[in-house]
């Protein structure tokens, strides 16, 4: 397969932001801790799990200390060691430094934070030195879905816009210039060309499409490199059996084919689904298309896992290659 190359943070903020990864100067120069690549949030737990898939028969793991309890959307730049995650309990981003000169189990050091603007936070999307937080509609923002656009820089996270959009909204994901979102409570996958370059107030869609076989689609993920769309199936979100991850190759000649209001057929996707796939309310995806690996934070069964499946281009009833429980689990993210 084809290297992915990422649309989203790490190819982005982090190229303006300079933040130095340099020894501690209280002594804890020596610390120089190693971690993988996949990186799990919790919306019950003040931690964050980080899994080193590099040997797939001995898949290890670190976890690290975080100031918020509930978390959901995550990501981290190899290139200046930061961690990037959307508060819950604070209501607000969070960016964590030197994790590699962090011990393990060990709080992480909070460097850098937003203003509180948003309340039941879902997911972060990056492009450039832009953060976007979506927001889910609920009492505590008087039911209000909205995108959240933030300017980063190496000292300050500061607010741009916001954008009310016309759908529930839930997970996200740029891709150049086009941001692609969920519409939660729904089987639909909204896109929305040219994001950026909207002011203040409503946005649309540029184009929304159905997927044919979803009951309540929550997390996505789009290969660029590799031109494949995953989007997951939570089903009945009170079920932890019905959960599914329905996969679209060759996705921008399908997209194209559906036109807008349109379908993306069954026949045209790629599922994981049944009783051997310990998917309930798959509510995050990543996708290392070098592996072939599929990377799943469940929220349902067991209280929460992370689940990893190799993709070979076939779907059905498949185990996961790799199940762990991990309490909470709302977000992974893969930093390449």
């Amino acid at each position: 397969m084809n290297k992915y190359k990422l649309s989203t943070l790490e190819i982005l903020i982090f190229s303006t932001i300079i933040i130095s990864c340099s020894s501690n100067d209280d002594g804890g120069g020596d610390i120089e801790t190693e971690f993988g690549k996949v990186f799990v949030s919790s919306n019950i737990s003040p931690v964050v799990g980080i899994y080193d898939f590099s040997d797939s028969n001995n898949v290890s793991s670190v976890q690290f200390g975080t100031s918020s309890t509930d978390s959901d959307g995550i990501i981290y730049s190899s290139s200046t060691d930061q961690l990037f995650v959307a508060s819950r309990t604070n209501n607000r981003i969070e960016v964590y430094s030197d994790l590699k000169q962090t011990e393990v189990s060990a709080n992480l050091n909070l460097s850098l934070n937003s203003t509180t603007d948003f309340t039941n936070a879902r997911k972060l999307a990056g492009t450039g030195s832009t953060l976007v937080v979506s927001q889910d509609a609920s009492p505590s923002n008087s039911e209000q879905n909205r995108f959240f656009v933030y300017e980063v820089n190496e000292s300050s996270i500061t607010l741009q816009n916001t954008y009310d959009p016309e759908i529930n909204l839930w997970d996200m994901q740029f891709s150049g210039n086009t941001l692609y979102a969920i519409q939660d409570n729904s089987d639909t996958l909204a896109v929305y060309n040219n994001f950026l370059s909207n002011s203040d107030g409503v946005v649309s869609p540029t184009q929304k499409v159905q997927v044919e076989g979803i009951v309540r689609t929550h997390a996505l993920f789009y290969s660029a490199s590799s031109d494949i769309m995953l989007l997951s199936d939570i089903g009945d979100a009170d079920s932890g059996t019905d959960g599914a991850i329905h996969i679209i190759e060759s996705f921008s000649t399908k997209l194209a084919a559906a036109g807008t209001n349109g379908t993306i057929s069954q026949s045209d996707q790629i599922i994981i689904e049944g009783s051997n796939t310990q998917l309930g309310n798959p509510v995050g995806l990543a996708f290392d298309p070098v592996s072939g690996k599929i990377f799943v934070a469940e929220r349902k069964v067991d209280g929460g896992k992370l689940l990893s499946f190799d993709f070979s281009g076939s779907g059905g009833n498949l185990n996961p290659s790799f199940s762990q429980n991990f309490s909470g689990a709302a977000a992974v993210y893969f930093a390449n």
